[in-house]
């Protein structure tokens, strides 16, 4: 479920867009796709939909270790390690892993179109005449450019398919617009979803 945060949204910045054809082929001591199945070529909407490890690990060599991890740097990951700094990143292969509120509050920089904030519980409390008791400034006064807006909307876009016939399928909602990313480690023994709607973002491990 990195992969969106790590990889394919710092793609769509250099000039890839949704519908950019690459190969999905078998890489000599490399990731396998969950199935073991390389569709050649595909768009990258496609890839994401069906969570190509393959896809992800390319480009992440391709962009380079540093390029990517400084995007979640910013956005405050706190357990990245300098062993991280391998091709096994680009699927989530992390020494310490990534925590859920970390993992939503990257996800809630995607849907605020590049801007990352300060997460939150409390923007402002009132009394019972609405008088204002506390204003908390935390989520402007710590707002970052992480990503290009366009890019983000790019993947947001591409990252519906994942719940209309991709990997989330089945865990899609009817009454609201959403865009989502699952992931999971060897024999199912970790899962992921992460995603949001204009609303809320919501990650579950």
């Amino acid at each position: 479920s990195i992969k969106p945060i790590l990889v394919y949204t710092p793609l769509f910045e250099r000039g890839y867009t949704p519908d950019s054809i690459v190969k999905d082929t078998a890489i000599e001591n490399g990731p396998v796709n969950s199935p073991n199945v390389y569709s050649g070529s595909i768009t990258l909407r496609y890839a994401v939909k069906t969570s190509k490890n393959t896809i992800a690990w390319k480009y992440f060599e391709e962009m380079g270790y540093d390029t990517c991890i400084d995007y979640l740097l910013k956005m405050g990951f706190t357990n990245i390690v300098k062993d991280d700094y391998t091709p096994a990143m680009s699927i989530g292969g992390m020494t310490y892993g990534a925590s859920t509120y970390e993992m939503a509050y990257a996800f809630s920089t995607l849907e605020n179109q590049g801007v990352f904030r300060n997460p939150t519980c409390i923007k402002r409390i009132e009394d019972s005449f609405g008088n204002v008791v506390l204003e908390n400034g935390k989520n402007e006064t710590g707002s970052v450019k992480i990503y290009d807006a366009n890019a983000t909307l790019m993947m947001t876009d591409t990252m519906k398919d994942v719940l209309i016939s991709g990997t989330g399928k089945n865990y899609n909602i009817d009454n609201a617009i959403c865009a989502a990313k699952t992931g999971t480690t060897n024999d199912n023994k970790d899962s992921w979803l992460v995603g949001y709607s204009k609303y809320y973002t919501t990650a579950v491990w």
